[in-house]
């Protein structure tokens, strides 16, 4: 009955091929290969996995997707954009890679529940030709997934885990009766969706929610070993980018959320010691103290693979982008650090935007430099005034935008003869009320598209030093500086380190300077906020760049803040590396002044600090306040690296007397031993500043 992975592909891309020919719909070709992978995978149960099984499914329907691209590979070519793209200016594409489901509903329903859902929707829609298909197919796909669950169960006691087979077989007729079922579901649905679906799965959820009903009749002794169980099997799925859970944030009545359970999680991750599973702790205004205590304790002792997140700018940001402020109150974290109100496909990262490279099309009349092509707009006018050059760079980066939402726009239109989601599209209510896929039908509630700006900083401190040496000193004519960023700065060492060096720069606390960087991001939320999309849904704003800051660094030419060609843009919302001289006060304060609840797609800002500064209560407390402070002034998001460069210097030398020696990398963890040589370097360096 089993096939193996390449007889699973077969069948998939002959059903796609044959789909193709006869113009069959992806979603009722999709449920029939979802069906088939749920009835004939392999099931390998670990023998460490206490919860679920292992399958050999994974990134089928991915290949799928790729096989149905095929068609559309000129879609860059007949916009006109294949050059500004080329060169990383912008980009733009599909995301099938970034969604929640609706974690109440499989948690509180189970399998099950949800499959009997589905029918019920059908038996009130059987007047109605297009929806009685959808139920239909969606049904046959969730029976498949009972049969599967069931295979499951026979293949775990066939193992001797009877303790797992028992859960899944009340899990195959029902919803789950304690607190190990709603894990163990927890981790069925996640395979079913992930593997199965081929929809990547990127949140477990707010896991103190969802599973305090069940935590209340549980043994507490019982519950510590449980969860420490349950983030290591995470851990072993090997996620890439980790995956994440939540904790905390507020009810939709405003009051935490914070309950025994986040405790809890927050103890048994700590003694997981794991490297594949983060936590977005959200923090509202009344969240005890005492767990931030315990989270920014584990930071500090190198369990740091948590981001901090403002309860408050989450749900704001959300509401000013127009989704219904009970929604926004039920908000869900994808990927890094995305949010996305309740019922809304995030699509997180959709499309992405260079700064700087927007100020190099201002300076040099829409030129990229490294290619010599034309890829902007045609100057208006040589400027003659600091604000004329920054009137011309806004021209540009809107441009940028309008590029990014073009090519966005034009894949998002065939969303629909790509893929099909019969999983994650049977938890979503919006889904079965409209009777339709969430992407072949676009039914979520709030069907929305992302745009990542990156680079921030490095535009903001190259059009500073523009403004200082041009056109306040008059150091350099306009000219001249071109001259200089088009040779990377040859012949010119003395004044690369000295605007490096010496002047102002962003994350500091310097109101000049700090002001260029909001009145950016205001510019880019006026672009790209509550824009229309191709799926009847809105784009919305993030600023930032995780490790895309490297290849679009690469297509760079030198900046005016003194970094040479191709080298990496700056990281996420904060100061370059190295720029923050002022400590992570300042830092964080500079942050806080950008208006993020025009950010809904997320600003996050990387803080470093050495091991010495955070020792003992005083450390411990330091760190707190500086957090507290932050999201009082404004911050959405923030996480921290706690670095000792005699231990990173002995770990590059020794890796094998530092297994675990995790960095968090730019929105998720690593081993330093993972790291390139290169990244090693530059983590050294920045504890060296930290």
């Amino acid at each position: 009955m089993t096939e193996n992975r390449e007889q699973l592909v077969a069948f998939a891309h002959a059903c796609a091929l044959e789909g193709i020919e006869k113009d069959l719909g992806v979603f009722e070709v999709d449920c029939k290969i979802v069906e088939h992978l749920l009835d004939h995978c392999e099931i390998i149960v670990p023998m460490e996995n206490r919860f679920f099984v292992k399958v050999n499914c994974g990134g089928v329907q991915h290949s799928v997707i790729r096989l149905r691209k095929a068609p559309f590979a000129d879609i860059t070519e007949k916009n006109g954009l294949r050059e500004g793209r080329s060169a990383l200016a912008f980009t733009g594409d599909w995301d099938f890679g970034h969604t929640c489901a609706e974690w109440d509903s499989v948690i509180s329903l189970g399998i099950f529940g949800l499959r009997e859902r589905i029918a019920r929707y059908s038996d009130k829609y059987t007047d109605d030709a297009e929806r009685s298909r959808f139920y239909a197919c969606l049904g046959a796909v969730y029976d498949a997934a009972l049969r599967f669950i069931q295979r499951a169960a026979n293949e775990a006691d066939a193992q001797g885990k009877s303790e797992m087979a028992e859960g899944l077989r009340h899990l195959a007729i029902g919803a789950p009766t304690n607190i190990y079922e709603a894990m163990q579901l927890s981790l069925v649905y996640y395979t079913l969706q992930q593997f199965f679906d081929g929809t990547f799965l990127r949140t477990l959820g707010r896991l103190d929610e969802l599973f305090y009903p069940f935590y209340k009749s549980a043994d507490s002794e019982f519950i510590h070993e449980l969860c420490v169980d349950f983030i290591r099997e995470i851990d072993r799925l090997k996620v890439l980018a980790n995956l994440p859970f939540a904790l905390g944030g507020t009810d939709v009545d405003g009051r935490t959320a914070v309950n025994e359970l986040s405790y809890a999680f927050l103890s048994a991750y700590r003694a997981a010691r794991v490297s594949n599973v983060k936590i977005h702790l959200l923090c509202s205004d009344d969240m005890p103290r005492d767990i931030l205590e315990k989270a920014m304790d584990a930071v500090r002792n190198g369990d740091n693979s948590i981001v901090f997140m403002s309860d408050e700018r989450i749900i704001n940001s959300l509401i000013k982008l127009g989704e219904e402020e009970r929604d926004a109150r039920r908000y869900h974290v994808v990927g890094c650090y995305e949010c996305g109100g309740y019922g809304e496909i995030t699509c997180s990262c959709n499309a992405r935007v260079n700064i700087p490279k927007a100020l190099e099309l201002a300076l040099f009349d829409g030129v990229d430099v490294l290619s010599g092509k034309k890829i902007g707009l045609d100057p208006n006018k040589n400027p003659e005034s600091f604000e004329e050059l920054f009137a011309e760079f806004v021209r540009q980066l809107e441009y940028l935008v309008d590029c990014a939402v073009l090519e966005t726009d034009s894949r998002q239109i065939i969303d629909g003869r790509l893929h099909g989601g019969p999983i994650i599209s049977g938890t979503y209510t919006s889904a079965l009320e409209k009777g339709a896929d969430i992407y072949c039908g676009h039914s979520a509630k709030y069907d929305n598209s992302s745009i990542n700006a990156l680079g921030l900083a490095t535009a903001v401190d190259s059009l500073y030093a523009i403004k200082k040496l041009v056109f306040e000193d008059k150091s350099l004519s306009l000219q001249r500086l071109k001259d200089i960023l088009r040779s990377d700065w040859a012949g010119e060492e003395v004044l690369r380190l000295k605007i490096k060096n010496r002047f102002a720069k962003y994350g500091n606390d310097n109101d000049e300077v700090d002001g260029i960087a909001r009145e950016i991001v205001d510019v880019l939320a006026n672009s790209i906020n509550g824009r229309k999309n191709a799926k009847g849904g809105v784009y919305r704003l993030g600023t930032f760049s995780i490790d895309w800051r490297h290849p679009f660094g690469e297509k760079t030419c030198a900046s005016a803040d003194g970094r040479r060609s191709g080298e990496a843009l700056s990281q996420n919302s904060g100061a370059t590396f190295g720029a923050d001289k002022n400590g992570a006060t300042a830092h964080l304060t500079s942050v806080s002044k950008l208006d993020t609840e025009q950010t809904p797609n997320g600003t996050i800002v990387d803080i470093d600090l050495h091991s010495s500064a955070v020792v003992g209560k005083n450390g411990l407390d330091a760190l707190v306040a500086t957090l507290k402070t932050y999201f009082d002034k404004g911050g959405f998001a923030v996480h921290y690296n706690v670095l000792d460069t005699e231990v990173l210097k002995d770990a590059k030398l020794h890796p094998e007397r530092y297994p675990n020696l995790q960095v968090r990398l730019c929105g998720w963890n690593v081993l330093f031993s993972s790291l390139s040589e290169k990244e090693k370097d530059e983590f050294i360096a920045r504890s060296m500043r930290a």
